[in-house]
């Protein structure tokens, strides 16, 4: 049976959901595809091994690739190339997550929308498309309020001493390595920011801990004041929707630090897909009636 293909990819996994002419779903996740962190061969590798075996891609009419470094033309290009090469009836539409993310959020509607994951990003989204975007500039020069930037934060406290001696031994099980290793993969490693990323895990279960809530509100703040603010006055108007784990798990210091901030705080998503799912579900049938298996064969 004919069916459309929806992916949500960011940097460590693939949220694939195919959806038939009948309305059924199969969903399967794989690792990450960010063109800047997998070359052609892996990206080919993950389309064969890992979601082959699950999925009939003969059958897939159309793709919607929502993903993380797919707002660059040239690795969105790439990527492209080795969806189509893979997904060979297909019309095929390979978008960036943000992009991704205010469907899930907003669907048809306009609306300010954030993701604040392993990484950070804000756009105006007219309903259509991203029409106004402040620049993330990644964990080195921005990402507020990530969890790349968090877990930077509970790293340099813990290397320098500013960590309380309380949470001293409990933060040492998440990071064994020597300083000299640690600097080596914070400054040369392939993968910094999901390397940062886990150590903001360190904030599960200790949300009422006074030294982690104030580094959760000093980070979402700067976060609202350097990515949400220069929008304008319409955002204490209008606020926000956001996705992501990161403003998922931490929801309610996030809703209190965007309240000192005096930005209404809208929907709160872990993750696209159910949202994305949703959109796309009530075309399906029309989708498919204008597919032509016979093209591209």
């Amino acid at each position: 049976m004919d069916m459309i293909g929806i992916a949500d990819s960011g940097a460590s996994k693939t949220e694939w959901c195919f959806i038939n002419e009948a309305g059924e779903e199969k969903r399967v996740v794989t690792g990450g595809l960010n063109p800047f962190m997998v070359n052609k061969q892996q990206i080919r590798d993950c389309l064969e091994k890992d979601l082959y075996p699950f999925i009939d891609n003969q059958k897939v009419r159309y793709l919607f690739f929502y993903g993380a470094g797919c707002a660059s033309s040239q690795k969105r290009l790439e990527l492209y190339l080795e969806l189509e090469d893979f997904f060979r009836y297909a019309d095929i539409s390979v978008e960036s997550d943000l992009l991704g993310a205010a469907i899930a959020l907003c669907g048809k509607q306009p609306g300010m929308v954030a993701i604040l994951g392993t990484g950070a990003a804000t756009c105006y989204y007219n309903g259509e498309s991203i029409d106004q975007k402040v620049p993330s500039l990644g964990f080195v020069l921005g990402d507020e309020g990530s969890g790349a930037r968090i877990g930077a934060h509970f790293l340099a406290d813990y290397l320098r001493g500013g960590m309380p001696e309380s949470l001293r031994a409990e933060f040492a099980s998440l990071c064994p390595l020597p300083l000299h290793e640690i600097i080596e993969t914070v400054y040369h490693g392939r993968d910094t920011g999901r390397f940062l990323g886990e150590f903001a895990t360190f904030a599960a279960d200790r949300y009422q801990n006074e030294y982690v809530r104030s580094v959760l509100k000093d980070e979402f703040g700067r976060f609202f004041q350097k990515q949400v603010l220069p929008y304008g006055a319409s955002v204490h108007e209008n606020g926000i929707h956001i996705l992501g784990s990161t403003a998922f798990h931490a929801e309610s210091i996030l809703r209190e630090t965007a309240h000192e901030c005096h930005i209404p705080i809208g929907k709160i998503l872990k993750a696209p897909m159910d949202g994305l799912a949703a959109y796309y579900k009530p075309q399906v049938q029309d989708l498919l009636k204008k597919a032509d298996p016979e093209e591209g064969i």
